[in-house]
C-alpha cells in the first residue's frame, strides 16, 4: 500500500509566482536605493548648509562683540587672541581667525602662525561683504565664513541718523574642518542605510507573502492556463441550454449569470456580475416570486415557477466556500447559491397542443362513429328500395353539416389562431359532455386583430379562462346542475373585450385566484404546476395595461371573467406564453 505522501499529487512550482517575486523584490530594492540616495544627498546638503550658517552666525557675533573692533584697530594681539580662542572653544568650531584689513592674522589656534597672511579669500570681506567658502587652509579643507569688523564712526545719534557703521578695521574668519562635517554626514548616512536595509527586508518579506498568496489563489496555474480556463468557462456558459445563476448568499449579489439565464429572466446583456459590486435580484427587477423562493434556504429540486410569463423549472443548491483554500476572512464564509433554470414554456405549449390534438382526435372518432351510423341508415333505405327517402335524408344531413358554426365562426373572427382555439375548445367541451356557447356578438375584424403578439396574448387569455371555466362547469355537470360555458369576444374602444362565464361553484376568493399556485383542483397534476393559468392571465393583462374584472354569475352561481386587452403594442417585453391552465 502506498503512503499518503506517495499518493498526494506533487505541488508544482509556478513561473508566474517566481517572476512576480523577482519583480517585487527588484522593485523594493530599487525603490529603497533611490529613496536612500535622494535622502543621503539631501542630508549632506542640509548638514553643509547648517555648517555654513553656523560659521556665519559665530563670525557675526564675534565681530559685533564689545571691544573687539577697538582691539583690532589697536592691533592688541593678546586681547584679540583671547577673544577668538574663547569663541572657538565655546562654539566648538575648528578655528577662529581675526585679521586686519590687509589679511595679517591677529589670532590663530596655532599661536606661531599669528602675524602670517591669512590663506583664503578675504578681499570681499575687506570691502564690507560677508563671504562663505570651502578652502584648504593651514589646518586642512574647511567650510569657513569671513565677515568684516567695523569700527565705531561718530556718536550713537549720528549712527542712528545715517544708518551706517564705521569703516572696516579688520575681519573675522570662522571655520569648520570638512573632516568633522564628513563625520556628521557619515553618521547620518549610516542611520539612513540601516533604515533602507530594514525597508528592503520588510519589502522582500511582504513580497514573499504576496507571492505565496498569489500562488494559493491561482492554484499554482500559469497565465496561459488561467486564460485557457477562462475561455473554457465562457464557452461552457455560452453553450449551456440551461440558465445558470450564482448568488452570494450573504449579500445577495449576482456572481455568475450566463446568457440563457439572462434571456429567461428578461435581463439586459449589460449586467455585470461581481461578488463585490454585482447587482442584486431586486435591483435587476427579477420576478418577486423567484426572489422569494430563492431567499428560502430550503432545497429546491425541479420546482416549476411562473416567472414573468414563463414557466421555469428551478433548482437551487448551496455551495460552501472553503476559507482555508480561498483565503477568505472568517466572517466571509456565506455559501454561494447555485440556481439552474430550464424553460418549460415551449414544453407546456407542446403539451397543450398534444392535448388539443387528442381532443380533436376524440372528436373526429365521435364524428366518424356518428357518420357511420348515418351512412348505415342511408344504406338500409337504399336496400329497402326507398331511394327517395335515402336521398332526402342524406341531403338533410348535408345541410345540417354545412350549416354548422365552424365556417361562420372563422368568418366572424379575423384572428385564425383565436378562431381555431375556440373551435377546439368547443369540441373539447362536447367531448366532456359540456357546452361552450359562443355569443352572437362575438366578432373580431382585421383592423382590431393587432399584431402577432396581440394574437398570442388573446390565445393565452382565452385558452386559460375557458379551460378553467370548463373545469368549473364540469363540477356542476357532475352534480347535475349545469355544464355550460359562455364566451364572448368583441372589439370596443381600441381594445378587445373577452367575457367568459361558467355555471360552476364560483370563487370564494377572487383576488387569491390570481396567485401562482392557487387552485381548486386538489391533486390534479404534479405540485408546482397547478394554479398557473389565472396567474398567467393576470400578468398578460398587466403587461398590456389592460383590466380584468371578476364577478359572480347573474343568479349567483358560477363566475364571470371580463378582460380588456388594448390592441396596441404591449409596452413590456415580448415573451412567449404557455397555454397552461393547471
Amino acid at each position: 500500500m502506498s503512503s499518503p505522501s506517495e499518493t498526494r499529487p506533487a505541488r508544482r512550482g509556478s513561473s508566474l509566482v517566481r517572476r512576480l517575486l523577482v519583480l517585487e523584490i527588484a522593485t523594493v530594492v530599487l525603490a529603497a536605493v533611490i529613496a536612500g540616495g535622494v535622502s543621503a544627498w539631501n542630508t549632506r546638503e542640509t548638514i553643509e548648509r547648517d555648517a555654513a550658517d553656523k560659521m556665519v552666525a559665530v563670525a557675526v557675533a564675534l565681530a559685533a562683540s564689545p571691544g573687539l573692533a577697538d582691539a583690532v584697530a589697536a592691533r592688541d594681539v593678546p586681547r584679540v587672541q583671547a577673544a577668538a580662542e574663547a569663541t572657538r572653544i565655546g562654539t566648538g568650531v575648528s578655528f577662529v581667525t581675526v585679521m586686519d584689513p590687509a589679511g595679517t592674522r591677529l589670532s590663530h589656534p596655532e599661536p606661531a602662525r599669528i602675524g602670517e597672511t591669512y590663506q583664503g579669500t578675504f578681499l570681499p570681506a575687506a570691502a564690507g561683504a560677508t563671504l562663505v567658502e570651502t578652502f584648504p587652509g593651514t589646518l586642512g579643507l574647511s567650510v569657513r565664513a569671513i565677515v568684516p569688523v567695523r569700527g565705531v564712526e561718530g556718536d550713537a545719534a549720528r549712527r542712528s541718523s545715517t544708518g551706517r557703521d564705521g569703516a572696516v578695521v579688520g575681519m573675522v574668519a570662522v571655520g569648520q574642518l570638512r573632516v568633522q562635517v564628513a563625520d556628521r554626514i557619515a553618521r547620518e548616512l549610516a542611520i539612513l542605510a540601516l533604515a533602507a536595509a530594514v525597508a528592503i527586508a520588510l519589502g522582500v518579506g511582504l513580497a514573499v507573502v504576496a507571492a505565496r498568496r498569489v500562488k494559493r489563489d491561482t492554484l499554482g496555474l500559469e497565465p496561459r492556463e488561467i486564460t485557457a480556463l477562462h475561455r473554457h468557462h465562457e464557452a461552457v456558459m455560452a453553450a449551456m441550454r440551461e440558465g445558470l445563476l450564482v448568488l452570494d448568499a450573504g449579500s445577495g449579489r449576482v456572481v455568475v449569470l450566463n446568457a440563457e439565464a439572462a434571456r429567461l429572466l428578461g435581463l439586459p446583456a449589460t449586467v455585470a456580475p461581481s461578488r463585490a459590486a454585482g447587482p442584486t435580484l431586486a435591483e435587476l427587477g427579477v420576478d418577486p416570486a423567484l426572489q422569494e423562493r430563492l431567499a428560502d434556504r430550503s432545497p429546491v429540486t425541479d420546482e416549476t415557477l411562473l416567472v414573468g410569463e414563463r414557466l421555469l423549472l428551478v433548482n437551487r443548491t448551496e455551495l460552501a466556500r472553503e476559507t482555508e483554500r480561498s483565503g477568505a476572512r472568517p466572517d466571509d464564509t456565506d455559501p454561494d447559491v447555485v440556481v439552474t433554470l430550464r424553460d418549460r414554456t415551449e414544453l407546456e405549449a407542446m403539451t397543450r397542443e398534444l392535448d388539443d390534438a387528442r381532443s380533436v382526435t376524440r372528436a373526429l372518432r365521435f364524428a366518424a362513429h356518428e357518420h357511420a351510423n348515418h351512412l348505415q341508415a342511408v344504406s338500409t333505405l337504399i336496400e329497402l328500395g326507398a331511394g327517395d327517402d335515402a336521398r332526402e335524408l342524406a341531403q338533410r344531413w348535408t345541410r345540417d353539416l354545412l350549416a354548422g358554426a365552424d365556417g361562420e365562426l372563422r368568418d366572424r373572427i379575423a384572428d385564425p389562431a383565436l378562431a381555431a382555439l375556440v373551435l377546439d375548445k368547443a369540441a373539447d367541451a362536447r367531448d366532456r359532455g359540456l357546452e361552450l356557447r359562443v355569443g352572437d356578438d362575438t366578432a373580431l375584424a382585421d383592423a382590431d386583430a393587432g399584431d402577432e403578439q396581440a394574437s398570442t396574448d388573446r390565445v393565452t387569455v382565452v385558452g386559460n379562462l375557458v379551460d378553467n371555466a370548463l373545469d368549473a362547469a364540469l363540477q356542476s355537470a357532475h352534480a347535475g346542475e349545469g355544464g355550460v360555458v359562455e364566451l364572448d369576444v368583441h372589439a370596443a374602444g381600441g381594445a378587445v373585450v373577452i367575457r367568459v362565464a361558467d355555471d360552476g361553484p364560483g370563487l370564494a376568493d377572487p383576488d387569491a385566484a390570481f396567485t401562482p399556485g392557487w387552485s381548486t383542483k386538489d391533486g390534479d397534476g404534479p405540485p408546482g404546476r397547478r394554479g398557473l393559468g389565472l396567474a398567467l392571465v393576470r400578468r398578460v393583462v398587466d403587461r398590456r395595461r389592460g383590466s380584468i374584472e371578476v364577478e359572480p354569475g347573474p343568479d349567483g352561481r358560477g363566475t364571470v371573467f371580463t378582460v380588456t386587452l388594448p390592441v396596441g403594442a404591449a409596452p413590456g417585453r415580448r415573451a412567449q406564453s404557455p397555454a397552461a391552465s393547471r
